[in-house]
């Protein structure tokens, strides 16, 4: 039975909220989690990063693996993987190892799915496959939210873990509907790939011929050396990655300080804190996308001013927060941060991929994700988790907060490496201004020779040249002609 891709992708899209379920329901039990698992903050802390490490090392081999491999085959493999690891994870041990692992294997098996979801829509999507690449993206804080809100409520009236198995259940109906449903050639982008090919009479040769064509003979080293050798570049990806290192230890640990330091009931910390979640990255994306389009577009040095404006106002937002103890006013702050954080995203990100030469766009994009795992998805919750088990929470929140002044120092850096930019295409183009008088000038003087050579050696000038001097001599005058024809009268 033949599907059409948009049950498909109605399909996918119900799976991509469902895997991003878990990353909300356990900052909501938090609190919960730590003491049914008898972890410590730090161990918690390094709990939180596993998923992505796991995510991390897929993606570096992860997108070989559907060139090499049958694509429906690898997503049943991370369905089945995922639902295993959910549903093992809950269960209490003895040790605090098997629950590292079962994260790390949620990671490893939920990061195809991040990897293939969004090609298959580019493949198969058609007209609509912008729109829907969109809200594939969009819907997944979508799920970070839907798991926060799910956990809070179940976390109050039963046990934590009802959530992990109530996200299992709704994942295992998506894997079966995908089982027997979705055939391969529906989904598998080599076979559609192939079929283009027939149709379009390509033969091997030619098909080999053009990919070799395609095929850069540049080292991954060269690459990688020319690439980050961009400093704008540089600079937006470094800043990217501090916004979202800020933005995941906000996420995992700040529903636990607010109940603790500012001494807040669990319930209201909860539905505030999922409201404040929500809106504010996504009305700080919306307004930023927008100014930035107001401004004339990524390109324009205006909008690299508005990113440090952003900046400053994301610091701004974030100092109060350590030290008070007011909750709504930490609410309050918390939102301004986040709308500012989610209003620099798109600039930013477009800056830094005009910043790059076309044949690196891609190559840089890819660095830029990795950039992000490693040093911002990776490390915020283990961190802070450190810090909270060696110091106290304030002294976490406060290296979280704090951490965004680091941010701005080097978009500061970016201007500066941006002006330095500008001020050399300003001189490279008065050095060619100048080369081009210069060659001017000096065609000027040829010519001047070459007539000069011309007189010596052939005792005349070109007729324009010999004319010129006397020209006057031979366009009469009527005033002293009238005077002539007086006189002969």
């Amino acid at each position: 039975m033949e599907i059409k891709p948009k049950w498909i992708f109605c399909l996918l899209l119900s799976t991509n909220i469902i895997i991003n379920l878990d990353q909300g329901i356990i900052p909501a039990a938090i609190q919960q989690i730590e003491d049914s698992l008898e972890l410590t903050s730090e161990q918690l802390g390094y709990l939180g990063s596993q998923v992505y490490a796991g995510v991390t090392l897929v993606c570096l081999f992860g997108g070989k693996l559907f060139l090499h491999f049958n694509s429906k085959m690898i997503v049943m493999i991370s369905y089945i993987g995922m639902i295993t690891s959910l549903t093992l994870f809950p269960l209490n041990y003895g040790s605090s190892w098997p629950f590292y692992i079962f994260r790390f294997l949620t990671g490893c098996s939920k990061a195809p799915m991040m990897i293939y979801f969004p090609v298959w829509v580019d493949n198969f999507g058609g007209e609509s496959k912008t729109i829907w690449i969109t809200i594939l993206q969009g819907v997944i804080p979508l799920g970070i939210f839907v798991g926060y809100s799910l956990s809070s409520v179940i976390s109050s009236l039963w046990q934590w873990q009802a959530a992990f198995y109530i996200q299992v259940i709704m994942l295992t109906v998506c894997a079966t509907f995908f089982i027997i449903f979705v055939r391969n050639t529906d989904f598998d982008i080599k076979k559609c790939t192939k079929s283009k090919l027939e149709r379009k009479s390509i033969n091997e040769e030619q098909q080999s011929a053009s990919l070799l064509a395609q095929n850069t003979k540049r080292s991954y080293c060269s690459t990688m050396i020319e690439l980050y050798s961009i400093k704008l570049w540089l600079c937006c990806t470094i800043v990217i990655s501090i916004l979202y290192f800020i933005v995941t230890g906000i996420q995992f640990w700040m529903t636990d300080y607010m109940i603790h330091e500012m001494h807040q009931d669990k319930q209201t910390v909860n539905i505030v804190f999922a409201i404040v979640s929500i809106t504010a990255p996504v009305f700080g994306c919306i307004t930023g996308g927008l100014i930035a389009q107001k401004l004339g577009g990524y390109q324009r040095a205006k909008s690299l001013y508005v990113c440090v404006l952003y900046c400053s106002l994301c610091c701004i937002s974030a100092a109060p927060v350590p030290f008070t103890e007011t909750f709504w006013f930490g609410a309050l702050c918390l939102w301004l941060l986040l709308f500012f954080g989610g209003a620099i995203v798109p600039p930013l990100m477009g800056i830094m991929l005009s910043s790059v030469p076309k044949h690196l766009k891609a190559f840089a994009n890819s660095s830029t994700t990795m950039f992000q795992n490693l040093f911002g998805f990776l490390p915020a919750p283990s961190i802070y988790g450190f810090l909270m088990e060696r110091y106290n929470s304030q002294v976490a929140v406060f290296a979280l907060m704090y951490y965004s002044f680091v941010g701005l120092l080097v978009m500061l850096l970016a201007v500066y490496f941006r002006r330095q930019q500008n001020n050399k295409k300003v001189a490279f183009e008065e050095v060619f201004a100048q080369q081009d008088d210069s060659k001017s000038s000096v065609l000027h003087d040829q010519e001047n020779f070459n007539l000069t050579v011309r007189v010596l050696q052939y005792g005349d000038a070109p007729l324009v040249t010999s004319l010129t001097p006397h020209i006057d001599d031979q366009i009469l005058d009527y005033n002293d002609q009238e005077l002539v024809n007086q006189k002969e009268i």
